[in-house]
């Protein structure tokens, strides 16, 4: 899963200062301003802790909620839309003050870079073997069970990952 992730957000030039100073990254998926408000965290079908990928060392850290109800919630929601819910679940949290501080209406921007990283997702996860599935929701109700405030953080998707078969 790391693997995949790293693929989807290495830098593939230095950093540079953008609008409104914030640090402008340019990477595989496009993002408006460079700015990359998009987290990825990774709920998996195990019942384990919901982690946060963290690019710049391109490692997980264990986010500080509830397994079983995120997982609970997670689930229910795979099983109405997929009808299945084996595997690792990416979801997309943007965070809209950061992409306010550059720009008058971030909530059409947090949607633009969600697509755009949905779709680097899951061409990537098909080049390295792996199913990729998105989810077709946002999915806001698990904003707050991960611990992250609102509205500062808004749900815009993510994907199912998987192994073929």
């Amino acid at each position: 899963m790391g693997t995949l992730l790293s693929h989807v957000t290495v830098d593939t030039a230095a950093p540079t200062l953008g609008r409104a100073g914030l640090v402008a990254r340019r990477g595989p998926a496009p993002s408006a301003g460079g700015l990359q408000p998009i987290r990825m965290v990774c709920i998996d079908d195990a019942g384990t802790a919901p982690r946060i990928y963290d690019p710049a060392a391109h490692a997980f850290g264990l986010l500080d909620a509830d397994a079983g109800d995120v997982g609970f919630r997670n689930g229910v929601a795979l099983q109405a839309v997929l009808g299945w819910r084996r595997g690792c679940t990416v979801r997309f949290l943007a965070d809209t003050d950061k992409v306010a501080a550059a720009y008058e209406h971030p909530a059409s921007l947090v949607l633009r870079d969600a697509g755009c990283l949905t779709a680097t997702l899951c061409l990537a996860a098909e080049w390295l073997g792996m199913t990729a599935c998105p989810l077709g929701f946002l999915g806001q109700d698990l904003v707050g069970p991960l611990g992250f405030p609102e509205p500062r953080f808004v749900a815009v998707g993510g994907a199912l990952l998987g192994k073929p078969g």
